[in-house]
């Protein structure tokens, strides 16, 4: 009995984000969820700011574009609009009416190539954290997850990071207190010249942060990529099929998708996708390492010829 075999995909190298030089430059987005119902909820949204690492967490009923809306308008009331927004191709993500809204509030949206999660990882890694710390205000306190959530993000607020060596809130506002901000605030109205030591130390701690996480980012991407090689290049007009690891529809599933024509070339080894045969018109994006590349006409029998040889 043959055996199905996929093309195994080489990893390419990883390109990380440049880092911004300001809190609330740019923002990535993810959800987590569904959860166990916890007063109605049943996701968090999670935002994670790139360069302080402040991150704001939303308990949601259900996915959709209102909801969300309203949610980024609460972000944007406290921190002003961002320049970027990172996020998956999740429908509510994709949907016009949040597209159209987002760009016209003057903010990007950079949306992550499928299959490619770690150029979202700001935010999945917070993401896996805020799992934990539910599980256990859950099983060990017997809290609900959603009154849980102030507490959780107030802990990954005024933890320090490993990298700065200083909490997120205070690369935003220049204290470490786990009081309320405006605790900090008003003890400090008592002595003589604190707002401007105060925004001194915070600027200073902030060029600091910005030197330590360049030198981290360069770190990281040498060890990841000290095993990674450089992709196959593909031209406009190429037929590809795309290897699928994560949307198996059981054993008779062939684990590729497609076939697609390439029509466009994106930064970072990514590239634009228009589906041949089904939905006319639909284009997607892939990355190099998850593309195979297809010389022949499109019909059955020469695909399965083409996934027998491999």
């Amino acid at each position: 009995m043959s055996k199905k075999r996929v093309p195994r995909a080489s990893r390419q190298p990883i390109t990380s984000w440049e880092k911004p030089d300001e809190p609330f430059n740019t923002i990535h987005v993810d959800v987590l969820g569904p959860l166990p119902e916890s007063n109605g909820f049943k996701f968090v949204l999670v935002l994670v700011d790139a360069f302080t690492k402040f991150c704001l967490l939303y308990a949601l009923y259900r996915l959709d574009t209102t909801k969300l809306k309203r949610v980024f308008e609460n972000a944007i009331s406290l921190f002003g609009v961002p320049k970027l927004l990172v996020c998956d191709r999740g429908r509510m993500f994709e949907a016009s009416s949040f597209t159209g809204w987002v760009v016209e509030l003057g903010c990007d949206i950079h949306y992550v190539t499928p299959e490619m999660h770690h150029a979202n990882g700001q935010v999945e890694r917070y993401v896996r954290t805020v799992l934990n710390l539910i599980r256990v205000e859950s099983d060990n306190k017997n809290t609900t997850w959603s009154d849980a959530l102030c507490k959780i993000q107030l802990v990954l607020n005024i933890t320090k990071q490993k990298t700065t060596q200083l909490s997120a809130l205070n690369l935003l506002i220049g204290s470490d207190a786990t009081t309320p901000v405006i605790r900090a605030l008003i003890r400090d109205v008592a002595v003589e010249n604190a707002q401007p030591n105060r925004e001194a130390w915070r600027e200073m701690c902030r060029d600091r942060a910005r030197g330590l996480l360049k030198e981290n980012q360069a770190k990281q991407d040498s060890y990841v990529n000290r095993q990674r090689r450089p992709p196959r290049t593909f031209q406009v007009n190429d037929c590809v099929f795309v290897i699928k690891y994560s949307q198996s529809t059981g054993k008779l599933d062939s684990g590729m998708r497609g076939p697609y024509r390439v029509i466009k070339v994106l930064p970072s080894g990514r590239y634009e996708l228009k589906l041949l045969g089904g939905a006319r018109g639909k284009t997607t994006q892939a990355a190099a390492q998850y593309m195979v590349l297809w010389k022949g006409e499109w019909c059955p029998e020469s695909c399965a010829a083409f996934f027998e040889s491999k």
